[in-house]
């Protein structure tokens, strides 16, 4: 474990594995979402040939509590910081998932030379569409703890310390303005992506459109639809781990077929 800071916060950071190989970012999703949501099925087995690289966004798991700078320039930004920290100074691949996907995205149109692949799970986007309006349900801390103890799996502290944080985002941070401010990444910049992109979507996600809307406008981009809803890396994790190995271990004249 290791702590970077960034713009206004320090991130929680994790290395798996060894330096042969193409290094491997992962993001993960909003608000319930951490580095361990990646952790032991997916970055532990693919760590076994590269370096895997995982971190807390700012306002998750092990990482502070800033009140700014949710928006995806942001943390495009906060990734660049991580890169540079551990010395990621050549190519790699990055997977992101949900929130996660849509930062990854927003990192490789403004950084595509660094890529190898990109890999995008159930991206919302556009975010202020897709995730903005179920955060708005909420009007106060006291509303979420209601809405939370109907709807939320966990129980005890573990309930608790997800209460606050969830409360600490959505009531004493710029997170929903930013989310609000979220729209489609422009088309014109989408179809001169020229990274190899592997697009996972659940076909009974609510984002699934904007799957089919990414393959569509993304030059060398494919989609893979999986039997589950937008949670994919809890709801089918062996369909993605093999969607993953599959398109991280193609040749380059694979990709180019």
């Amino acid at each position: 474990m290791d702590n970077v800071i960034v713009d206004g916060a320090e991130l929680s950071t994790l290395t798996l594995g060894g330096a042969v190989g193409t290094p491997l970012v992962m993001l993960h999703g909003l608000i319930a979402g951490n580095m361990a949501t990646w952790y032991s099925a997916f970055a532990t087995p693919l760590a076994s040939d590269r370096r895997v690289l995982l971190y807390d966004q700012r306002g998750h798991g092990g990482s502070s509590m800033p009140t700014r700078g949710f928006d995806l320039d942001s943390q495009s930004d906060d990734l660049a910081r991580v890169l540079a920290h551990h010395r990621v100074d050549h190519s790699f691949d990055l997977v992101g998932h949900s929130m996660g996907a849509l930062i990854a995205l927003r990192y490789a149109l403004r950084h595509p030379h660094r890529l190898r692949r990109l890999v995008l799970v159930d991206a919302p986007m556009p975010a202020c569409d897709h995730v903005a309006p179920s955060l708005l349900t909420a009007k106060t801390p006291e509303a979420l703890a209601e809405h939370f103890g109907a709807n939320g799996e966990l129980s005890g502290r573990r309930r608790e310390r997800q209460l606050r944080r969830l409360s600490s985002l959505l009531f004493d941070s710029t997170l929903v303005a930013d989310l609000l401010a979220m729209h489609a990444e422009p088309d014109e910049q989408l179809r001169k992506l020229q990274v190899p992109v592997l697009l996972v979507y659940g076909r009974r996600s609510p984002c699934f459109s904007a799957g089919e809307r990414l393959h569509a406008l993304l030059p060398n981009a494919e989609l893979s639809a999986l039997d589950c809803g937008h949670y994919i890396p809890e709801e089918a994790p062996a369909d993605l781990r093999a969607e993953l190995a599959r398109f991280l271990t193609l040749n380059d004249a694979s990709l180019a077929a």
